[in-house]
């Protein structure tokens, strides 16, 4: 087993052992019987509100990856289709893989090479990391926060703060900050089969696009979209299980959920997005039964959208994949 590989089989070990650990932590104080009355006590009108909103967080997500890359609006199909892929992808294997998936199905429906999607993906996972730390200062500064909790949003501040900072700096400035930021992503962009200074000099090339024209206020509006949507979702699923909570839970709740889904962790980050709601919605003494049912029912919720949005995409480029190996 080459090197290679073995990070690979490396990060889909560690992805299922992060999972079970965080199972563990969420489901230690849960038994059976007060796990099903919370069943039991979900609406099912609230979570057809949150399936809807789900499903235009997701389109929304593609239209804004668009923008990113600067293509027009005639190819929104491509990034529709290998948005929806990337989110069944996720959802269904270890480590992000939907993050790869979407990039290369995005380079091959559009016949375009692979430095600019994958840059374009890159910035785009950036916008959400901005708008996450944007999230966790307000509610930090707002909410007389548990330590726990201030210890979580404290992180998440701090780490979207020095990541904004490094773009910043990257996109308009040259010197050891450049040549820093470089070789990390010399690094990172080992695992792809391309040359790493066209890629730095795509990423590059983007960000300056980027901050440097009207594109910067349209990528706020439609990440400030995507939030609502977001935040739209969970609070349907808050009301789904008859809770009366503030208007700041809900966005406690997803800042929880989108940190915690950047871990490696299993597919439909099974574990991490339980103990996140446990842990998030325990500020408001919410049960933890309660609140892994919330977590298990948004879950199967997004599995559920994802296969209705990606599945017509997925059927197609399988088809095409046969009939191509068919006919050489």
């Amino acid at each position: 087993m080459n090197a290679r590989n073995w990070r690979k089989h490396a990060a889909i070990v560690a992805g299922f052992v992060l999972s079970a650990f965080f199972l563990w932590l969420a489901l230690r104080q849960v038994d059976g019987v007060s796990l099903s009355k919370a069943f039991a006590t979900m609406n099912l009108l609230p979570v057809v509100f949150c399936s809807g909103a789900l499903s235009v967080g997701i389109l929304l997500r593609g239209i804004r990856w668009r923008v990113v890359a600067g293509f027009p609006k005639k190819e929104q199909h491509h990034f529709s289709r290998a948005t929806n892929l990337g989110v069944l992808t996720n959802l269904i294997f270890p480590g992000r893989a939907g993050e790869f998936v979407r990039v290369i199905t995005l380079a091959k429906l559009s016949n375009s090479s692979l430095p600019g999607p994958l840059a374009s993906a890159l910035i785009d996972r950036l916008v959400d990391v901005f708008i996450l730390a944007a999230c966790a200062s307000i509610l930090y500064w707002a909410l007389p926060i548990s330590a726990l909790v201030g210890k979580w949003l404290t992180v998440f501040l701090i780490v979207g703060s020095v990541i904004a900072f490094l773009v910043v700096v990257y996109a308009r400035s040259s010197g050891l900050v450049e040549v820093m930021i470089s070789r990390l992503a010399k690094h990172w962009v080992q695992r792809w089969p391309l040359k790493p200074e066209v890629f730095l000099a795509e990423l590059r090339n983007e960000f300056r696009r980027l901050l440097g024209s009207w594109l910067s206020v349209q990528l706020v509006v439609l990440a400030t979209l995507i939030l609502c949507t977001d935040y739209a979702a969970i609070a349907g699923l808050i009301q789904a299980f008859d809770l009366s909570l503030p208007v700041a839970a809900p966005l406690l709740l997803w800042v929880f959920l989108a940190a915690g889904s950047a871990l490696p962790s299993a597919p439909g980050y099974v574990g991490v997005y339980q103990v996140a709601a446990v842990w998030s919605l325990s500020f408001y003494a919410v049960s933890a039964p309660t609140a892994v049912a919330i977590a298990t029912v948004l879950q199967l919720t997004t599995l559920v959208v994802a296969i209705a949005m990606a599945g017509p995409c997925a059927l197609g480029i399988f088809n095409r994949a046969v009939f191509q190996k068919n006919t050489v």
